[in-house]
């Protein structure tokens, strides 16, 4: 599997984050609160399958504290900001075992309620008309499982046991992990109230955890398993949001 993100630095992250997040919080003004949309592409990560995307989605709404008051120029182009996202994340897969003449494909598609805590940093662009900001966004966030539907279908002309012919189709909670954490990082664009940001999206935890064929054909390990790769996602989304006057 793919590990873009080394262990220690994912806990150092979360805990660099969280620890900013809340401190900074009993500091903080509200500014603002708003909506944002977008949709892009979802795949999992995973080295034992052929993965390709099926469509990603974010919408929901978020609130916003800034640090106005202080006389740091920094923590007047910072921001904290979290909220509340419906996401729809998953993968169509596609994994041929040669040495057992097997193949086995499929999909699943999971929506998630997401909690994220973001520190965002704006900078006004150096341009004659003033109010247009560059954005840069990096933090954590939880998501935990809603629904979704989950398809595996796997025909193997070497072992004709019924374990390895199967279709099934069902709840994709049945099969997944309804706990993710994940890395968020966006970079974007915003004037007046308007914002677009292109982000990405990549959970920590294994989207589940498979049969490894391997291991059980050598019958080193007949309940042998390992993770069905991560999350991924990368989106483009459009954000509104109204201010406090």
């Amino acid at each position: 599997m793919h590990d873009f993100i080394p262990s220690n630095m994912k806990k150092i992250l979360i805990l660099l984050t969280l620890v900013v997040a809340f401190s900074a919080t009993s500091r903080a003004q509200f500014i603002n609160y708003g909506v944002r949309a977008g949709v892009g592409i979802a795949t999992h990560v995973d080295d034992l399958a052929i993965n390709s995307p099926i469509l990603a989605a974010n919408i929901g709404g978020f609130v916003s504290f800034g640090f106005t008051q202080s006389q740091s120029l920094l923590a007047e182009n910072f921001y904290l900001q979290t909220g509340l996202n419906l996401v729809r994340r998953g993968s169509n897969f596609r994994e041929v075992l040669e040495m057992a003449m097997s193949i086995r494909e499929g999909y699943y598609d999971a929506w998630y309620a997401q909690i994220p805590i973001l520190a965002t940093f704006h900078y006004e662009m150096p341009i004659r008309e003033p109010g247009h900001f560059a954005l840069l966004s990096i933090g954590p966030a939880v998501n935990v499982g809603l629904l979704g539907n989950f398809y595996d279908k796997k025909f193997s002309r070497g072992l004709p046991q019924e374990a390895w012919n199967y279709e099934i189709n069902e709840p994709v909670f049945n099969f997944a992990n309804r706990l993710d954490v994940d890395f968020l990082l966006g970079v974007g664009y915003e004037h007046q109230d308007l914002s677009v940001m292109l982000q990405l999206d990549y959970g920590f935890l294994a989207v589940a955890e498979t049969p490894d064929a391997l291991k059980r054909i050598n019958g080193v390990d007949e309940n042998a398993t390992v993770p069905m790769g991560n999350n991924f996602a990368l989106l483009l989304t459009v954000g509104y949001q109204f201010p406090i006057r």
